[in-house]
């Protein structure tokens, strides 16, 4: 954990234009929220008996999880007290062994904190807590509670008798620096900061903090309002509690839809529409088999809504002056786009598909980043022809040049057809010597996602 913390903290420190713990926050922490939601996590700090039992814990929990417990730690006694007592540990301890306790203890001499008493039930038992916030704007007051977070909904009592220490991290609309306030007991009550003057509160400041916020529907409501004001951390974090409280089914669906309509209004931003985006394939995929057709088009539409516009703006060509966060904003659009059924970019993505399939020896017509996607919209919205025309690819990748992994995008791209017969055709080819034992992950993979109906193909 501390590895993957001091490798983002310097990186973030040198090129903060990168946005590193942006990107921690919708791809590793993740990670570790979701993995260690479930009844079968384990906690950091396990007992190690044997050989055997490191490679059980070389995991997202091991690595993401404690990285971000050193990330909340570090925050909440800031970043020069725990680097004081970072050097003061490795000092100490050179050439030798140590143990989490020796860390705590550095720490602690170096802050004046209680390190170890509040770091205990992070490390030591599995699973993070859920903080529901019931805010009263009026009287500028606060009640929070906190309870185990499951991902498959609420915990039973008797797997919600851990209380963790939560720094909250509160920012208001009145105060832009986060107040050092701790929960330590199941419920507590707090000052908005800013008092009666402010007009939304919002916990968790930067995502620095490893737990969910589970706002009450006017709280939720005041922080759509503001979603142009927040900070982009503080974005992620919201639309990230609200999609995985939605997902355990703590808040209503339409909740997250509300959000998604007033991130609207915000500048666009890989992290931020990377998260939406995700979240209505998945929505669309969820309902795909419960719900009538005009119910999955609504879905698509507002999907269209949002990347249609950003992929015709940004186009299929990186610019010279383009940032590393608006060309992965680019390679997200496009895709999306063509899935919500945007007229435009399937038009454009199939014709690059015709040039470079018509022409292997010339340069190939769009930028790589887009060759998974060109070949997963030549399926999906093309000839039925052009499924052949992907395994062909796949299979004398030599010819148009296709690295291997773009010879995997073309094999992936087999599972992406509408057409039945076609899904068929990628089930027993996958199976067949055609497909290496190593690679059928990635065909299943697709059918499990890319279709309604391909899964049920894949089961059957």
């Amino acid at each position: 954990g501390f590895a993957t913390w001091i490798g983002i903290h310097i990186t973030d420190l040198m090129y903060p234009e990168w946005r590193r713990w942006d990107h921690f926050a919708i791809e590793d922490r993740q990670s570790a929220l979701s993995a260690d939601s479930l009844r079968s996590s384990h906690p950091v700090q396990v007992t190690i008996k044997g050989s055997a039992d490191i490679d059980q814990v070389f995991d997202s929990i091991t690595y993401y999880k404690g990285c971000s417990l050193i990330r909340m730690l570090s925050a909440h006694l800031g970043t020069g007290a725990f680097m004081a007592g970072v050097r003061a540990y490795l000092n100490a301890h050179a050439f030798a062994s140590a143990t989490t306790g020796d860390l705590w203890a550095a720490l602690e001499t170096a802050s004046g904190q209680p390190v170890a008493a509040l770091m205990h039930s992070w490390t030591t038992q599995v699973g993070y807590p859920v903080v529901s916030v019931d805010a009263d704007f009026e009287a500028g007051s606060l009640r929070l509670t906190q309870n185990r977070f499951l991902h498959s909904g609420s915990a039973a009592p008797d797997e919600d008798r851990v209380l963790w220490w939560v720094p909250l991290g509160m920012v208001s609309s009145e105060c832009a620096q986060p107040v050092p306030a701790v929960l330590h007991d199941r419920s507590g009550s707090f000052a908005i900061p800013g008092s009666s003057r402010a007009t939304w509160i919002k916990l968790n400041h930067n995502n620095a903090g490893l737990y969910r916020v589970r706002y009450s529907r006017d709280a939720l409501r005041r922080l759509a309002a503001s979603a142009s004001l927040l900070r982009t951390a503080d974005a992620v974090g919201i639309l990230n509690d609200a999609v995985a409280l939605a997902i355990s089914g703590h808040v209503p669906t339409s909740a997250v839809l509300d959000m998604v309509a007033a991130f609207q209004a915000r500048p666009p931003e890989f992290v931020v529409w990377q998260i939406l985006g995700a979240f209505l394939e998945s929505l669309h995929q969820t309902w795909a088999d419960r719900s009538p057709p005009a119910l999955r088009e609504h879905i698509r539409a507002l999907a269209r809504a949002l990347f249609a516009p950003q992929a015709a703006a940004l186009g299929w060509a990186h610019r010279p002056d383009d940032s590393p966060l608006v060309a992965r904003l680019r390679a997200i659009s496009i895709p999306r786009a063509a899935w919500a059924g945007d007229a435009l970019v399937i038009a454009q993505a199939l014709a690059h598909f015709e040039r470079f399939y018509a022409a292997p020896a010339e340069p190939k017509p769009f930028h790589h980043d887009f060759t998974a996607s060109v070949f997963e919209i030549a399926v999906r919205c093309g000839p039925v022809a052009n499924h052949a025309r992907v395994r062909d690819m796949y299979e004398h990748s030599a010819r148009w040049r296709l690295s291997e992994d773009h010879r995997m995008a073309a094999l992936g791209a087999m599972a992406c057809s509408c057409d039945p017969d076609c899904m068929w055709q990628t089930l027993d080819y996958a199976l067949s010597d055609q497909v290496l034992p190593q690679d059928l992950n990635i065909v299943m993979g697709f059918m499990v996602t890319a279709d309604h109906r391909s899964k049920h193909v894949l089961w059957r």
